[in-house]
């Protein structure tokens, strides 16, 4: 990482969502959070992956996403890579976690590059010191992977 930049990322202020940006020399990235409740949400729409999924990877004991969507620019629309992921975990001031997860993404600016080797590891790199941070070290999410069980993460084909 050569730089980074952080807007609305208050994790002790915010408990909703927050967003930051990751530059490197060869890959830049941006790292969102976003907390889901089942009194406003099916999260079972966020718990599996999309028509978009390209791959699959593990981030400790959580399953991650790989995926190429289709976003609006003002040209009109384009592709981009993201990868993301699912955590239960309590909204901050809630007492259960079974009822609200944590959705952590990173995305690359539009338009998407190909999905190599290389870019592939840096989504895998990116999502899993972001889930760690996130989920273990601010929101202390007790199903985040910890820092040893996050050098696991590998990804595999999808099925889907």
């Amino acid at each position: 990482m050569t730089s980074e930049e952080t807007h609305d990322f208050h994790p002790k202020e915010w408990t909703a969502a927050g967003r930051c940006y990751l530059y490197g020399e060869k890959h830049s990235v941006e790292i969102d959070y976003l907390f889901h409740s089942d009194t406003i949400d099916n999260l079972d729409k966020y718990r599996s992956p999309g028509p978009s999924t390209v791959k699959t990877f593990k981030v400790g004991s959580a399953t991650g996403y790989l995926e190429t969507t289709k976003v609006r620019v003002a040209k009109g629309n384009v592709n981009q890579n993201r990868a993301w992921l699912a955590l239960p975990c309590a909204i901050p001031g809630e007492a259960t976690r079974d009822h609200a997860m944590l959705e952590i993404e990173v995305k690359e600016p539009p338009p998407a590059r190909t999905l190599d080797d290389s870019l592939t590891k840096a989504f895998v790199s990116a999502l899993t010191v972001a889930t760690s941070y996130l989920g273990d070290d601010v929101f202390k999410c007790s199903a985040s992977p910890s820092a040893t069980a996050s050098g696991s993460a590998s990804p595999s084909a999808s099925d889907g």
